[in-house]
Protein backbone atom coordinates (compact mmCIF):
# COMPACT_ATOMS: atom_id res chain seq x y z
CA UNK A 1 0.00 0.00 0.00
CA UNK A 2 1.03 3.48 -0.48
CA UNK A 3 2.51 5.27 2.71
CA UNK A 4 3.55 8.46 1.33
CA UNK A 5 6.52 8.38 3.90
CA UNK A 6 9.38 7.93 1.98
CA UNK A 7 11.89 11.18 1.68
CA UNK A 8 14.32 10.43 -0.84
CA UNK A 9 17.58 13.37 -0.31
CA UNK A 10 18.79 15.46 -3.24
CA UNK A 11 22.09 14.69 -4.05
CA UNK A 12 24.40 15.21 -7.10
CA UNK A 13 27.20 12.86 -8.40
CA UNK A 14 29.83 12.68 -10.99
CA UNK A 15 28.95 10.64 -14.00
CA UNK A 16 31.59 8.02 -14.24
CA UNK A 17 30.56 6.52 -17.77
CA UNK A 18 30.65 9.61 -20.07
CA UNK A 19 32.85 12.55 -19.13
CA UNK A 20 30.04 14.42 -16.79
CA UNK A 21 31.38 17.41 -15.31
CA UNK A 22 29.36 20.58 -13.87
CA UNK A 23 28.61 22.14 -16.73
CA UNK A 24 26.39 19.61 -17.55
CA UNK A 25 24.61 19.76 -14.32
CA UNK A 26 24.21 23.51 -15.05
CA UNK A 27 23.03 22.49 -18.32
CA UNK A 28 20.42 20.66 -16.72
CA UNK A 29 19.29 23.36 -14.61
CA UNK A 30 19.06 26.10 -17.33
CA UNK A 31 17.26 23.62 -19.71
CA UNK A 32 14.78 22.93 -16.99
CA UNK A 33 14.19 26.56 -16.16
CA UNK A 34 13.92 27.26 -20.35
CA UNK A 35 11.28 24.81 -20.40
CA UNK A 36 9.13 25.82 -17.92
CA UNK A 37 9.24 29.67 -19.65
CA UNK A 38 8.83 28.23 -23.05
CA UNK A 39 6.38 25.29 -22.72
CA UNK A 40 4.75 26.03 -19.04
CA UNK A 41 6.65 22.54 -18.23
CA UNK A 42 5.73 22.24 -13.91
CA UNK A 43 7.00 19.11 -12.37
CA UNK A 44 10.36 17.42 -12.09
CA UNK A 45 13.58 16.07 -14.40
CA UNK A 46 15.46 12.83 -12.47
CA UNK A 47 18.64 11.53 -13.73
CA UNK A 48 20.48 8.47 -12.18
CA UNK A 49 23.51 5.87 -12.97
CA UNK A 50 21.85 2.93 -10.93
CA UNK A 51 20.84 3.92 -7.91
CA UNK A 52 23.02 7.05 -7.96
CA UNK A 53 21.03 10.14 -8.41
CA UNK A 54 23.21 13.06 -10.68
CA UNK A 55 20.38 15.69 -11.33
CA UNK A 56 16.98 16.05 -9.43
CA UNK A 57 15.40 19.26 -9.37
CA UNK A 58 11.54 19.70 -9.61
CA UNK A 59 10.51 23.44 -11.13
CA UNK A 60 6.77 25.17 -10.95
CA UNK A 61 3.85 24.81 -9.18
CA UNK A 62 1.93 22.17 -7.64
CA UNK A 63 -0.83 24.15 -6.93
CA UNK A 64 -1.54 27.29 -8.78
CA UNK A 65 -4.51 28.39 -7.17
CA UNK A 66 -3.14 28.28 -3.52
CA UNK A 67 0.56 29.07 -5.34
CA UNK A 68 2.18 26.04 -3.49
CA UNK A 69 5.95 25.25 -5.05
CA UNK A 70 6.47 21.87 -6.78
CA UNK A 71 8.70 19.96 -4.53
CA UNK A 72 11.00 17.04 -5.93
CA UNK A 73 8.59 13.72 -5.11
CA UNK A 74 5.45 14.80 -5.43
CA UNK A 75 2.97 12.42 -6.48
CA UNK A 76 1.72 12.32 -10.25
CA UNK A 77 -0.49 10.32 -12.76
CA UNK A 78 1.61 8.16 -14.54
CA UNK A 79 -1.03 7.10 -17.05
CA UNK A 80 0.74 4.77 -19.90
CA UNK A 81 3.82 3.90 -17.91
CA UNK A 82 1.07 1.77 -15.97
CA UNK A 83 1.37 -0.27 -19.04
CA UNK A 84 5.08 -0.79 -18.08
CA UNK A 85 4.27 -3.10 -14.72
CA UNK A 86 1.26 -5.06 -16.51
CA UNK A 87 3.76 -6.11 -18.87
CA UNK A 88 6.18 -6.82 -16.11
CA UNK A 89 3.10 -9.07 -14.08
CA UNK A 90 2.52 -11.04 -17.56
CA UNK A 91 6.34 -11.58 -17.68
CA UNK A 92 6.01 -12.80 -14.21
CA UNK A 93 2.96 -15.20 -15.17
CA UNK A 94 4.30 -16.91 -17.80
CA UNK A 95 7.90 -17.34 -16.30
CA UNK A 96 5.78 -18.91 -12.90
CA UNK A 97 4.28 -20.93 -15.68
CA UNK A 98 0.09 -19.80 -14.77
CA UNK A 99 0.49 -18.85 -18.79
CA UNK A 100 1.81 -18.81 -22.04
CA UNK A 101 2.18 -15.96 -24.15
CA UNK A 102 0.87 -17.90 -27.26
CA UNK A 103 -2.42 -18.62 -25.36
CA UNK A 104 -5.18 -16.78 -26.55
CA UNK A 105 -6.61 -14.07 -24.28
CA UNK A 106 -10.17 -15.70 -24.76
CA UNK A 107 -9.43 -18.65 -22.70
CA UNK A 108 -8.92 -16.09 -19.89
CA UNK A 109 -11.29 -13.96 -20.19
CA UNK A 110 -14.95 -14.40 -19.40
CA UNK A 111 -17.51 -12.53 -21.46
CA UNK A 112 -14.97 -12.09 -24.09
CA UNK A 113 -16.91 -11.95 -27.76
CA UNK A 114 -15.77 -15.05 -30.30
CA UNK A 115 -14.65 -12.61 -32.59
CA UNK A 116 -11.75 -12.11 -30.73
CA UNK A 117 -10.67 -15.43 -30.17
CA UNK A 118 -7.76 -15.28 -32.46
CA UNK A 119 -5.51 -12.94 -30.21
CA UNK A 120 -3.15 -14.31 -28.55
CA UNK A 121 -1.29 -12.60 -24.94
CA UNK A 122 1.88 -12.37 -27.36
CA UNK A 123 -0.63 -9.55 -30.03
CA UNK A 124 -2.23 -7.60 -26.71
CA UNK A 125 1.41 -6.93 -25.14
CA UNK A 126 2.97 -5.77 -28.49
CA UNK A 127 -0.24 -4.14 -29.81
CA UNK A 128 -0.47 -6.17 -32.78
CA UNK A 129 -3.71 -7.56 -31.84
CA UNK A 130 -5.97 -5.26 -34.22
CA UNK A 131 -7.59 -4.01 -30.89
CA UNK A 132 -8.42 -0.08 -31.47
CA UNK A 133 -7.37 2.78 -28.87
CA UNK A 134 -9.92 4.09 -26.25
CA UNK A 135 -11.31 6.55 -29.33
CA UNK A 136 -12.58 3.10 -30.74
CA UNK A 137 -15.15 3.03 -28.12
CA UNK A 138 -18.13 4.65 -29.13
CA UNK A 139 -18.54 7.44 -27.77
CA UNK A 140 -15.21 7.47 -25.30
CA UNK A 141 -14.36 11.00 -24.94
CA UNK A 142 -17.85 12.48 -24.71
CA UNK A 143 -19.44 10.25 -22.26
CA UNK A 144 -17.32 6.66 -21.51
CA UNK A 145 -14.37 8.16 -19.83
CA UNK A 146 -16.06 9.98 -17.26
CA UNK A 147 -18.20 7.40 -16.08
CA UNK A 148 -17.32 4.46 -13.21
CA UNK A 149 -17.40 0.96 -14.85
CA UNK A 150 -17.39 -2.74 -13.83
CA UNK A 151 -14.97 -4.84 -15.40
CA UNK A 152 -18.16 -6.31 -17.14
CA UNK A 153 -19.47 -3.20 -18.47
CA UNK A 154 -15.50 -2.44 -19.89
CA UNK A 155 -15.46 -5.30 -21.43
CA UNK A 156 -18.68 -5.27 -23.08
CA UNK A 157 -17.32 -2.27 -24.27
CA UNK A 158 -14.61 -3.69 -26.08
CA UNK A 159 -17.05 -6.38 -27.48
CA UNK A 160 -18.85 -3.83 -29.28
CA UNK A 161 -15.23 -2.40 -31.10
CA UNK A 162 -14.22 -3.70 -34.33
CA UNK A 163 -10.79 -5.07 -35.10
CA UNK A 164 -8.48 -3.07 -37.31
CA UNK A 165 -6.63 -5.49 -38.89
CA UNK A 166 -5.65 -9.83 -38.48
CA UNK A 167 -4.68 -10.24 -35.76
CA UNK A 168 -0.78 -10.51 -35.74
CA UNK A 169 -0.51 -8.44 -39.02
CA UNK A 170 0.06 -5.05 -38.24
CA UNK A 171 0.77 -2.68 -34.86
CA UNK A 172 -1.78 -0.01 -33.87
CA UNK A 173 -1.47 1.57 -29.92
CA UNK A 174 -4.11 -0.21 -27.86
CA UNK A 175 -4.73 0.84 -24.24
CA UNK A 176 -7.95 -1.65 -24.20
CA UNK A 177 -5.56 -4.43 -24.86
CA UNK A 178 -3.93 -3.78 -21.87
CA UNK A 179 -7.15 -3.25 -19.77
CA UNK A 180 -7.95 -7.25 -21.11
CA UNK A 181 -3.97 -8.11 -19.89
CA UNK A 182 -5.21 -7.12 -16.33
CA UNK A 183 -8.28 -9.08 -16.94
CA UNK A 184 -6.01 -12.18 -17.93
CA UNK A 185 -3.75 -11.61 -14.65
CA UNK A 186 -6.73 -11.33 -12.30
CA UNK A 187 -8.04 -14.53 -13.94
CA UNK A 188 -4.61 -16.65 -13.34
CA UNK A 189 -4.02 -14.97 -9.79
CA UNK A 190 -7.40 -14.86 -8.96
CA UNK A 191 -7.09 -11.45 -7.14
CA UNK A 192 -7.45 -8.36 -8.24
CA UNK A 193 -5.20 -6.27 -10.19
CA UNK A 194 -4.51 -3.60 -7.22
CA UNK A 195 -3.27 -6.41 -4.82
CA UNK A 196 -1.52 -8.30 -7.75
CA UNK A 197 0.95 -5.34 -8.65
CA UNK A 198 1.05 -4.55 -4.80
CA UNK A 199 2.48 -7.98 -3.73
CA UNK A 200 4.19 -8.71 -6.88
CA UNK A 201 5.88 -5.29 -7.62
CA UNK A 202 5.21 -2.70 -5.34
CA UNK A 203 5.48 -4.66 -1.70
CA UNK A 204 9.48 -6.52 -2.89
CA UNK A 205 10.89 -2.98 -4.02
CA UNK A 206 9.65 -0.69 -1.91
CA UNK A 207 7.79 0.99 -3.46
CA UNK A 208 5.77 2.90 -0.90
CA UNK A 209 4.52 6.13 -2.93
CA UNK A 210 3.14 3.60 -5.95
CA UNK A 211 -0.18 2.40 -6.34
CA UNK A 212 -3.26 2.31 -8.94
CA UNK A 213 -5.74 5.04 -7.34
CA UNK A 214 -9.17 5.15 -8.28
CA UNK A 215 -10.68 8.91 -9.79
CA UNK A 216 -11.89 9.89 -6.50
CA UNK A 217 -9.20 9.11 -4.48
CA UNK A 218 -7.77 11.89 -2.28
CA UNK A 219 -3.80 10.95 -2.10
CA UNK A 220 -1.26 12.93 -0.26
CA UNK A 221 1.45 14.80 -2.12
CA UNK A 222 -0.83 14.70 -5.13
CA UNK A 223 0.35 17.65 -7.85
CA UNK A 224 -2.77 19.22 -9.23
CA UNK A 225 -3.42 18.49 -12.30
CA UNK A 226 -3.78 21.36 -15.39
CA UNK A 227 -3.91 21.51 -19.09
CA UNK A 228 -2.39 23.96 -21.42
CA UNK A 229 -4.54 25.17 -24.04
CA UNK A 230 -3.89 25.85 -27.86
CA UNK A 231 -3.52 29.59 -26.93
CA UNK A 232 -1.05 28.86 -24.53
CA UNK A 233 -3.05 29.26 -21.58
CA UNK A 234 -3.91 26.90 -18.45
CA UNK A 235 -6.99 25.82 -17.15
CA UNK A 236 -7.93 22.92 -14.39
CA UNK A 237 -7.43 19.62 -16.33
CA UNK A 238 -11.25 18.17 -16.87
CA UNK A 239 -12.35 15.25 -15.41
CA UNK A 240 -11.30 11.83 -16.74
CA UNK A 241 -12.78 8.39 -14.93
CA UNK A 242 -9.98 5.71 -14.35
CA UNK A 243 -12.05 2.98 -14.29
CA UNK A 244 -11.71 1.72 -17.96
CA UNK A 245 -7.72 1.93 -18.04
CA UNK A 246 -7.02 -0.54 -15.54
CA UNK A 247 -3.91 -2.09 -16.44
CA UNK A 248 -3.02 0.01 -18.76
CA UNK A 249 -3.37 3.87 -17.65
CA UNK A 250 -4.47 4.17 -13.54
CA UNK A 251 -1.30 4.33 -11.40
CA UNK A 252 0.45 7.41 -9.58
CA UNK A 253 4.17 7.09 -8.65
CA UNK A 254 6.59 9.58 -7.90
CA UNK A 255 10.16 10.41 -9.64
CA UNK A 256 12.00 7.93 -6.88
CA UNK A 257 9.99 5.74 -7.13
CA UNK A 258 10.02 5.25 -10.54
CA UNK A 259 13.68 4.98 -10.12
CA UNK A 260 13.42 2.22 -8.29
CA UNK A 261 11.30 0.59 -10.78
CA UNK A 262 13.72 1.37 -13.60
CA UNK A 263 16.73 0.54 -11.19
CA UNK A 264 15.07 -3.07 -10.71
CA UNK A 265 15.58 -3.97 -14.50
CA UNK A 266 19.63 -3.32 -13.90
CA UNK A 267 19.84 -5.10 -10.66
CA UNK A 268 17.84 -7.87 -8.24
CA UNK A 269 15.18 -8.13 -10.98
CA UNK A 270 11.62 -9.37 -10.13
CA UNK A 271 12.38 -11.03 -13.85
CA UNK A 272 14.96 -14.26 -14.76
CA UNK A 273 17.59 -13.11 -17.41
CA UNK A 274 15.92 -15.63 -20.16
CA UNK A 275 12.50 -13.63 -19.03
CA UNK A 276 13.76 -10.24 -19.54
CA UNK A 277 14.68 -11.09 -22.89
CA UNK A 278 12.11 -12.06 -24.33
CA UNK A 279 9.97 -8.91 -22.67
CA UNK A 280 12.11 -6.90 -24.17
CA UNK A 281 12.58 -8.33 -27.59
CA UNK A 282 11.19 -5.94 -29.71
CA UNK A 283 8.52 -7.47 -32.54
CA UNK A 284 9.20 -6.38 -35.72
CA UNK A 285 5.63 -6.55 -37.12
CA UNK A 286 5.78 -2.54 -37.67
CA UNK A 287 7.79 0.02 -36.90
CA UNK A 288 11.45 1.15 -37.18
CA UNK A 289 14.20 0.23 -35.09
CA UNK A 290 13.52 3.75 -32.92
CA UNK A 291 10.17 2.72 -31.54
CA UNK A 292 9.70 -0.86 -31.43
CA UNK A 293 7.14 -3.05 -28.89
CA UNK A 294 8.43 -4.74 -26.61
CA UNK A 295 6.00 -5.97 -23.31
CA UNK A 296 5.30 -3.03 -22.00
CA UNK A 297 8.13 -0.83 -23.30
CA UNK A 298 8.93 0.68 -26.60
CA UNK A 299 12.43 -0.25 -27.63
CA UNK A 300 14.98 1.78 -29.59
CA UNK A 301 17.95 -0.31 -30.65
CA UNK A 302 20.26 2.33 -31.97
CA UNK A 303 22.44 3.75 -29.79
CA UNK A 304 22.48 4.54 -26.91
CA UNK A 305 20.18 1.49 -26.66
CA UNK A 306 17.25 2.40 -24.44
CA UNK A 307 13.97 1.36 -23.84
CA UNK A 308 11.35 3.80 -22.64
CA UNK A 309 7.70 4.37 -21.94
CA UNK A 310 5.54 7.82 -21.97
CA UNK A 311 2.20 8.28 -20.61
CA UNK A 312 -0.17 11.01 -21.01
CA UNK A 313 -3.72 12.02 -19.56
CA UNK A 314 -5.59 14.89 -18.62
CA UNK A 315 -3.51 17.06 -15.87
CA UNK A 316 -0.35 14.67 -16.14
CA UNK A 317 2.61 13.82 -18.58
CA UNK A 318 5.03 11.44 -17.87
CA UNK A 319 8.27 9.58 -19.43
CA UNK A 320 10.69 7.24 -17.76
CA UNK A 321 14.30 6.25 -20.29
CA UNK A 322 16.05 2.97 -19.41
CA UNK A 323 19.66 2.48 -20.95
CA UNK A 324 20.57 -0.99 -20.14
CA UNK A 325 24.01 -0.89 -21.38
CA UNK A 326 25.00 2.40 -19.00
CA UNK A 327 22.41 1.93 -16.34
CA UNK A 328 21.29 5.48 -16.57
CA UNK A 329 17.56 6.55 -15.72
CA UNK A 330 15.92 9.61 -17.24
CA UNK A 331 12.65 10.48 -15.33
CA UNK A 332 10.28 13.31 -16.33
CA UNK A 333 7.15 14.01 -14.50
CA UNK A 334 4.37 16.67 -14.95
CA UNK A 335 1.27 18.44 -13.49
CA UNK A 336 0.43 19.35 -17.17
CA UNK A 337 -1.21 17.78 -20.12
CA UNK A 338 -0.31 16.70 -23.12
CA UNK A 339 3.31 18.35 -23.14
CA UNK A 340 5.99 16.95 -25.68
CA UNK A 341 8.02 14.57 -22.99
CA UNK A 342 9.95 12.63 -26.03
CA UNK A 343 11.28 15.77 -27.59
CA UNK A 344 12.09 17.00 -23.86
CA UNK A 345 13.50 13.32 -22.92
CA UNK A 346 15.79 13.61 -26.37
CA UNK A 347 17.32 16.76 -25.13
CA UNK A 348 18.07 15.02 -21.43
CA UNK A 349 20.00 12.40 -23.19
CA UNK A 350 22.03 14.80 -25.40
CA UNK A 351 23.14 16.73 -22.51
CA UNK A 352 23.50 13.54 -20.25
CA UNK A 353 25.64 12.07 -22.79
CA UNK A 354 27.66 15.08 -24.00
CA UNK A 355 25.85 14.79 -27.29
CA UNK A 356 25.95 18.83 -29.65
CA UNK A 357 23.41 20.32 -28.08
CA UNK A 358 21.59 23.86 -28.42
CA UNK A 359 20.14 25.33 -25.82
CA UNK A 360 16.11 26.49 -26.44
CA UNK A 361 16.16 30.56 -26.82
CA UNK A 362 13.53 32.29 -25.05
CA UNK A 363 11.95 34.29 -27.54
CA UNK A 364 9.14 37.52 -26.77
CA UNK A 365 6.78 38.59 -28.52
CA UNK A 366 5.52 41.75 -30.24
CA UNK A 367 2.56 43.42 -28.78
CA UNK A 368 -0.30 41.99 -31.21
CA UNK A 369 -1.46 45.82 -31.23
CA UNK A 370 1.67 46.61 -33.40
CA UNK A 371 0.75 43.94 -36.15
CA UNK A 372 -1.51 43.31 -39.01
CA UNK A 373 -1.78 39.81 -37.83
CA UNK A 374 -5.05 39.23 -40.84
CA UNK A 375 -2.43 39.86 -43.57
CA UNK A 376 -0.57 36.40 -42.75
CA UNK A 377 -3.58 34.13 -42.69
CA UNK A 378 -4.33 31.66 -45.44
CA UNK A 379 -4.00 27.95 -47.11
CA UNK A 380 -0.52 27.69 -48.21
CA UNK A 381 1.07 23.98 -50.12
CA UNK A 382 4.68 22.49 -49.55
CA UNK A 383 7.21 22.39 -52.04
CA UNK A 384 6.60 19.05 -52.41
CA UNK A 385 2.66 19.48 -52.63
CA UNK A 386 2.14 16.85 -49.90
CA UNK A 387 1.46 19.20 -46.97
CA UNK A 388 -0.71 21.85 -46.15
CA UNK A 389 -0.39 24.23 -43.95
CA UNK A 390 -3.26 26.56 -42.50
CA UNK A 391 -2.63 29.89 -40.96
CA UNK A 392 -5.72 30.90 -38.81
CA UNK A 393 -6.97 34.41 -37.74
CA UNK A 394 -8.93 34.17 -34.30
CA UNK A 395 -10.01 37.00 -31.87
CA UNK A 396 -6.68 35.62 -29.97
CA UNK A 397 -4.16 36.16 -32.50
CA UNK A 398 -3.25 33.84 -35.48
CA UNK A 399 -3.01 29.75 -35.29
CA UNK A 400 -0.88 27.43 -37.17
CA UNK A 401 -2.15 24.00 -38.47
CA UNK A 402 -0.33 21.65 -40.41
CA UNK A 403 -2.57 19.06 -41.81
CA UNK A 404 -4.62 17.20 -39.28
CA UNK A 405 -2.01 17.98 -36.34
CA UNK A 406 -3.29 20.19 -33.73
CA UNK A 407 -3.38 24.13 -34.52
CA UNK A 408 -1.25 26.15 -32.21
CA UNK A 409 -0.62 29.72 -31.96
CA UNK A 410 1.76 31.87 -33.24
CA UNK A 411 3.32 34.98 -32.07
CA UNK A 412 4.69 37.82 -33.59
CA UNK A 413 8.50 39.03 -32.82
CA UNK A 414 9.88 40.41 -35.83
CA UNK A 415 9.26 41.93 -39.32
CA UNK A 416 7.31 39.24 -41.37
CA UNK A 417 8.09 36.55 -38.59
CA UNK A 418 6.59 34.42 -35.76
CA UNK A 419 7.27 31.72 -33.41
CA UNK A 420 5.34 29.07 -31.84
CA UNK A 421 5.49 28.37 -28.10
CA UNK A 422 3.83 25.13 -27.71
CA UNK A 423 5.71 24.02 -31.11
CA UNK A 424 9.07 24.90 -31.36
CA UNK A 425 9.49 26.55 -35.15
CA UNK A 426 9.85 29.94 -36.56
CA UNK A 427 7.63 30.94 -39.51
CA UNK A 428 9.37 33.59 -42.05
CA UNK A 429 7.10 35.38 -44.33
CA UNK A 430 7.83 36.58 -47.40
CA UNK A 431 5.72 39.53 -48.85
CA UNK A 432 5.34 41.42 -52.31
CA UNK A 433 3.36 44.33 -52.82
CA UNK A 434 1.76 44.24 -49.75
CA UNK A 435 0.68 40.85 -49.84
CA UNK A 436 1.95 37.12 -48.72
CA UNK A 437 3.55 35.22 -51.70
CA UNK A 438 5.03 32.42 -49.09
CA UNK A 439 6.66 31.34 -45.93
CA UNK A 440 9.60 29.52 -44.75
CA UNK A 441 8.96 27.00 -41.60
CA UNK A 442 12.00 25.98 -39.32
CA UNK A 443 12.13 23.59 -36.88
CA UNK A 444 13.56 20.35 -35.37
CA UNK A 445 16.72 20.87 -37.62
CA UNK A 446 14.74 21.07 -40.58
CA UNK A 447 13.90 23.78 -42.92
CA UNK A 448 10.43 23.66 -45.20
CA UNK A 449 8.57 25.99 -47.91
CA UNK A 450 5.16 26.95 -48.61
CA UNK A 451 3.31 28.33 -51.33
CA UNK A 452 0.07 30.41 -50.69
CA UNK A 453 -2.44 29.20 -52.70
CA UNK A 454 -5.20 31.61 -51.60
Amino acid sequence: MMNYLKTIPFVLFLFVFVPYCSAQTEQLHSYLEVIHAKKHFNGELLVAKGDRILFHEAIGLASIEHNVAMETDAVYRIASITKSFTGTLIAMAEQEKKLRYSDKAIRYIPGLSDKFKDISIHQLLTHTSGLPHNEGIKDYWLTKSKLQMTTEQVINEINAVDLLFEPGSEAHYSSPGYYLLAVILETVYDDDYQRIVESKILNPLDMDETGTANTLAIIPKMAAGYHLMTDDSLVVAPYRNYSMLKGAGDMVSTASDLLIWSNSFFMNSLLGEETKAVMFNPDKTTHSDEKRHGYGWFINTKKPKKYYRGGGTWGYSSYLVLYPEDKISIIILSNISFLPTEAIAADVEKIVYGLPFTMPVIQNAIPKSEVNVGLYAGNFLSDSNNMILRIVQTKIGLFAKLGDNPAFQIYPNGKHQFFGKKVDITFSFKIKDGLVQSLKAEGVGRTFHFKKTD
